[in-house]
């Protein structure tokens, strides 16, 4: 970021000396040159907010999905331990019964 900056500097520096030591049709030659850098500049920002914008979606859809796997997963883990112990407690009935028809 700091050689960024300091390229940003040098180039504006270079930029306002060459306009002030140059005739007017040097000085027009070079408003287009630093035009036409200015929009490919500004090209590469949109290019690289878009392409940011798309990974963050992605990375968002990806994270959804995981949750939902996640979730489904506890629901399955959930449902088998209910399970058994719906039959730890019907063996546990079925035992009390028995104690109970064998004590009449």
């Amino acid at each position: 970021m700091k050689n960024f900056l300091l390229g940003i500097a040098v180039g504006a520096l270079g930029t306002y000396a060459a306009i002030k030591l140059s005739d007017p049709e040097t000085r027009e030659e070079l408003g287009e040159k630093f035009d036409e850098v200015k929009d490919k500049a500004l090209e590469g920002i949109e290019q690289g907010k878009t392409y940011g914008k798309m990974r963050s979606l992605r990375a968002g859809v990806i994270a959804r999905q995981e949750f939902r796997r996640g979730k489904k997963s506890v629901n399955q883990l959930a449902a088998d331990v209910a399970g058994k112990l719906i039959d730890v407690l019907e063996d546990l009935e079925n035992k009390a019964q028995a104690n109970a028809n064998a004590v009449k």
